[in-house]
């Protein structure tokens, strides 16, 4: 089975969260004994209201930082054209120093136009976006192993060092499908995440990054549906299918399992995890898209204590 110091809960920007909701998760997460708990980091909601902004990512991992002792934490990921990449990895570096090496920190190439173009940031076609990703990769890696950078590139220079470096190194996450991001992962990443994935997925990622003779770990994220039985479970799904239709996700047992989300009564729920876990999945992160429904969460935290 899945200890659950090897898994995390992952917020999403739900409309109007606050900082101290965000908090409440992270105390949450820690008292229960989960490893990790992550932050989606988008500057608007991704379905519902979308005016109605929730508290920005990074302020409300800082909070975290503050009100938590031992869980690690981090940023689920944060797309590289809302900050200039020195500033990231300086940020990434106060925090994990200030919280005794407990940051980690996921990035990406963004892919919601909306909060992009809604905010004021230049939302370029994707193989600019991953070229400015890529060029980043190579000043925020040296930057957070506590080296000089000296890099001057198409989108990107920097000549500097960051301060104050941790003594522990602070963790890199990189995830997707694209064979790019993957070859980046090989080179620079501590961890790959791969978003829903079923096991074929991480059979072949795992083979992937195996090749590359560095120990990456491998992680899952997604959002999840339990109950303790299977009528329980689709009555469930079905108070939370405007929510799923918004984000995509099909609203019925059979079709959320055809596209590998983590759907079950206890005993399928156990299986699954199983499953994954025997196709090289290292750790898993379980997306709290409805973080009201709360007794679904103390399901799950009662299952991987079990």
């Amino acid at each position: 089975m899945v200890a659950i110091r090897d898994c995390g809960l992952m917020l999403e920007p739900q409309q109007g969260m606050s900082v101290k909701e965000v908090v409440e998760w992270g105390v949450y997460a820690e008292r229960n004994g989960y490893g990790y708990i992550f932050r989606s980091d988008h500057l608007m909601p991704i379905h519902g209201r979308l005016e109605q902004d929730s508290a920005e990512c990074w302020v409300t991992l800082g909070a975290i930082a503050a009100s938590t002792n031992r869980i690690k934490f981090g940023p689920m990921v944060s797309p590289i054209g809302f900050r200039n990449p020195v500033l990231l990895a300086q940020m990434a570096c106060n925090l994990h120093s200030y919280s005794k090496g407990r940051l980690l920190l996921g990035v990406g190439a963004g892919w919601y136009k909306d909060e992009y173009l809604e905010k004021g940031y230049e939302f370029p076609a994707l193989p600019v976006r991953q070229e400015q990703l890529m060029e980043a990769l190579e000043i925020i890696r040296p930057l957070i192993d506590g080296k000089r950078v000296d890099f001057t590139g198409k989108y990107y220079s920097a000549h500097t060092t960051c301060y104050p470096f941790s003594k522990s190194r602070v963790q890199l996450i990189l995830g997707g499908r694209s064979s790019l991001v993957r070859l980046a992962g090989s080179r620079h990443a501590d961890e790959f995440n791969l978003f829903n994935g079923s096991t074929d997925d991480f059979k072949q990622l795992k083979q992937q990054l195996g090749e590359s003779g560095r120990q990456i770990v491998i992680s899952r994220a997604g959002p999840f549906f339990l109950a303790r039985t299977k009528s329980q479970l689709q009555r469930s799904i079905k108070t939370k299918q405007t929510v799923a239709t918004a984000l995509g996700i099909p609203s019925s047992i059979d079709e959320l399992m055809k596209h590998n989300v983590l759907c079950g009564d206890v005993d399928q729920f156990s299986t699954q995890l199983r499953e994954l876990r025997k196709a090289g999945v290292d750790r898993f992160y379980f997306d709290l898209f409805d973080p009201k429904d709360k007794k679904m969460v103390d399901l799950l935290t009662q299952l991987l204590k079990d």
